[in-house]
């Protein structure tokens, strides 16, 4: 019961310190903040093959378009 109580009291006592603005602006900025950048330079060149990817799908697309709708027109 003793366990349960100070586990109880320490947990209130961690939320309420991290809820002050000070606190949250240094985990934002000492913890998120990189996590995010460091996770972003990992994703990115995943993130451009598909982009591009993509892009060269929808020319792809777009061009059968053009060549059905042309073969379309000169059959009438």
């Amino acid at each position: 019961m003793l366990i349960k109580k100070l586990t109880n009291d320490l947990l209130d006592k961690f939320i309420i310190e991290m809820n002050r603005r000070e606190n949250i602006t240094k985990v934002q900025r000492q913890i998120v903040d990189p996590l995010i950048d460091y996770a972003f330079h990992k994703l990115y060149p995943y993130i451009l093959v598909s982009a591009i990817i993509f892009f060269l799908t929808f020319l792809l697309a777009l061009s059968i378009f053009f060549l059905i709708v042309k073969k379309s027109m000169k059959n009438n």
